[in-house]
């Protein structure tokens, strides 16, 4: 084992640089590398060993924690499938150490078990690649695996954060002979300094005087984190200058902002439409929102943004302003209020203002009026009496497809308390569960998902494990199929929709919750669900399940109905 002391080092580099959680899935080409992190008494290692719900519970556990979690897997076919999380986590900037154990150079694509192409396996959705040589006994060997270690834990942390690899050729032996230690040597930290991008003086007076011309201006929030500075800036703006701030459920915009858009945004014409547009963040849900945007154009539009890869999801980009959005709101918050500058005719902007406002408030009263009072057993409102028992204090996940868009018609008052997360970065359903289970063992809060069938079924070996955390709550929304397929207009009207689109299926969650020692309650009317909406809140000693069933057809109807008896 001695050749292989410098395998054994990188857990100890890890820990240097405060990486100290590690999710390693089993296999043989590997061992040295999971015996270093398995063995090291500052590293919590965990075993999962499907290595697409492992990168995923390793990715909610980072974003929770805000700092990098190594992965580590055997070579082959086990890297591709850390490939859907590697994706989401690039896109979502959350920081991942992604150590692939690899076959050496030589054996590769020579009919031997367990190779494949490995070097770059990720392409572009890693911030930077590393290769290690394949030979650990020449003292430069050590020298080099600080160095990539160091350079990789580095730039997972330089903003903006995102995964890095690190593939590691190893040779045989893998294990330590029974009388050998494993001793973990102190290795070099070698940290990384950087400043904070900030604008100058020059372009703040250039903005600013740009921005004398409009009245009508918004704010659109993309997916972030919730932001204390960024959303008191916020505010002040909105009352003080009458700015429109929009904020999608996902981007954790907290105060009374514009929320229901999704429901009217349709309807509206160019008099609603923004002179000068301001954004920041990562994605948004609303299509609607884009695409009324991308119709009514702004005359000016700053995208706010720490990094150099030019967004341009409006088709309306004129300045990138390259800044942290706090500092931004902030710094623009106080030019203003030092009134040496003016955001056009502020009796204008108030106007503007008040006409979204007054959207707004009858959105609210008609979505309270409607859901809070039907007795139509239906999808959707069941989606609003679980968000509306969601406690103070605890994360929402939501999963893609249905679940994500009808919580974002639904921005109750009780959500300005909650945490929301989505994996939006490539919107894919394939690790929804285990990104909440990740979450849940990152923190103490109570972590909620609301996710369907499809999305659950799919990913359910995020339960595959010894480890389910009693703070995990799932809600499983039951439709038996792929129920958005009957919202688009393209597959609903197909005669493949359920065959193909739907994906109709009978399966229950409930040996599924057995089999995993989980609470277990279901629901298929409103008496059955006042008890799972009663345990909600609740602590419990062990992860719990709930499933609602409802029908396809019918939640559709309900929803189209909904939707087309509101009137602007």
């Amino acid at each position: 084992m001695a050749i292989l002391q410098p395998i054994i080092n990188i857990a100890e580099i890890l820990v240097t640089k405060n990486v100290t959680d590690a999710i390693i899935s089993p296999g043989s080409r590997n061992a040295p590398l999971t015996i270093a992190l398995a063995r090291h008494p500052q590293i919590n290692a965990l075993s999962v060993s499907d290595e697409r719900s492992a990168a995923f519970i390793a990715m909610g556990m980072a974003q929770v924690k805000n700092k990098p979690v190594a992965i580590c897997c055997t070579s082959g076919s086990a890297a591709y499938n850390y490939a859907p999380a590697v994706a989401e986590a690039f896109f979502q900037e959350i920081p991942l150490i992604v150590l692939t154990a690899d076959r050496p150079t030589e054996w590769i694509h020579q009919h031997d078990g367990q190779t494949i192409y490995q070097e770059n396996i990720y392409g572009k959705h890693v911030k930077a690649s590393y290769q290690v040589g394949a030979d650990y006994s020449h003292p430069d060997a050590r020298w080099h695996i600080e160095r990539v270690m160091n350079e990789a834990i580095n730039t997972a942390n330089t903003f903006p954060k995102g995964p890095v690899h690190i593939n590691i050729p190893l040779r045989e032996p893998f294990y330590p002979l029974a009388e050998e230690q494993v001793v973990f040597e102190r290795p070099r930290n070698i940290r990384q300094h950087s400043s904070k991008a900030s604008l100058s003086q020059e372009t703040w007076e250039e903005l600013l005087a740009q921005g004398e011309d409009y009245s009508k201006v918004m704010v659109i929030a993309g997916q972030d984190a919730t932001n204390p500075e960024v959303n008191q800036a916020l505010k002040g703006l909105q009352e003080e200058f009458g700015f429109v701030v929009v904020g999608d459920l996902i981007a954790n915009t907290k105060g009374e902002f514009i929320a229901n858009h999704d429901l009217y945004l349709g309807q509206l014409d160019d008099s609603y439409a923004p002179e000068l547009l301001i954004t920041f963040g990562k994605s948004v849900i609303s299509k609607s929102l884009k695409q009324y945007i991308r119709k009514y154009k702004p005359e000016a539009h700053w995208h706010v943004q720490s990094t150099t890869h030019l967004i341009d999801t409006y088709q309306s980009l004129t300045d990138i302003v390259s800044i942290a959005p706090e500092d931004f709101f902030k710094e623009l918050f106080e030019s203003l209020d030092m009134r040496a500058y003016k955001m056009g005719d502020e009796e204008k902007s108030f106007e503007y203002q008040e006409q979204w406002f007054n959207l707004e408030r009858k959105s609210s009263r008609y979505i309270h009026q409607v859901l809070s009072s039907t007795d139509t057993w239906n999808e959707f409102t069941t989606y609003y009496k679980v968000i509306e028992n969601i406690p103070a204090g605890s994360q929402l996940h939501l999963a893609n497809s249905m679940a994500v868009r009808y919580a974002n018609y639904l921005h109750l008052p009780n959500i300005d308390e909650v945490e929301v997360f989505a994996n939006r970065g490539t919107s894919g359903i394939d690790g929804c569960v285990s990104t909440a289970v990740g979450a849940a063992l990152a923190t103490e809060a109570q972590v909620y998902l609301l996710v369907g069938d499809v999305a659950f079924f799919y990913d359910r070996n995020a339960l595959w494990n010894n480890f389910l955390p009693s703070n995990l709550t799932i809600i499983l929304e039951n439709n038996s199929g792929g129920g958005i397929f009957r919202m688009i207009d393209g597959p609903s009207q197909q005669p493949e929709l359920e065959p193909f689109f739907e994906t109709a299926q009978k399966m229950t969650a409930k040996l599924t919750a057995e089999e995993s020692n989980m609470e277990y309650l279901s629901a298929t009317n409103f008496e059955q669900l006042e008890n799972i909406l009663t345990t909600i809140p609740q602590k419990s000693i062990r992860a719990r399940l709930f499933e609602i069933h409802t029908n396809s057809v019918e939640n559709i109807a309900f929803f189209k109905k909904f939707k087309t008896n509101f009137i602007v």
